[in-house]
């Protein structure tokens, strides 16, 4: 975790949920020339599954600012249920929920979707196997497109 996600994340947990506008206070970056480093930052912590948003303040010039809490503490049980699950399934799903609603998308725009999960290209390779095995997607040339296209099943039996 790097000095700006501990700050951050030290904020929250010493202090409860935090609107936008404190955490960066209490976090030591309200300075203007800060505020990029703190959103980029920000996302990290929530695409790391360590802070999420949970409300929105009334705060700030625009009345309006996210309230961040730790994941752990807001999901109590969450760490209990995620050891259950095998990493392969939780790729499967995250993939095939993923394709379940933008419909179609290459390959290549999956791996761009997923990046920052950091999968291995072949871990990739094999949820798509597996989905394609398991008949959750088709991977078929659609008109206009350069790449075959991966399809969620789901969709198409809707549009039947």
């Amino acid at each position: 975790m790097t000095a700006e996600a501990r700050s951050i994340y030290e904020a929250i947990l010493e202090n409860g949920p935090l609107d936008t506008v404190r955490l960066r206070r209490e976090a030591r970056m309200s300075a203007d020339s800060a505020k990029s480093r703190f959103d980029r930052t920000l996302v990290e912590l929530q695409v790391g599954l360590k802070v999420l948003p949970v409300n929105v303040a009334r705060t700030g010039a625009l009345k309006y600012a996210f309230t961040y809490e730790i994941v752990q503490r807001w999901f109590s049980d969450l760490p209990a249920h995620a050891r259950l699950i095998k990493r392969a399934e939780a790729r499967r799903v995250l993939a095939q929920r993923y394709l379940d609603n933008v419909i179609t998308a290459d390959r290549r725009m999956i791996t761009r979707v997923f990046h920052v999960l950091k999968w291995a290209p072949t871990e990739l390779d094999r949820t798509i196997a597996a989905l394609l095995e398991d008949g959750a997607l088709q991977e078929m040339r659609v008109k206009g497109m350069k790449q075959p296209q991966l399809v969620s099943n789901l969709a198409l039996d809707q549009t039947e």
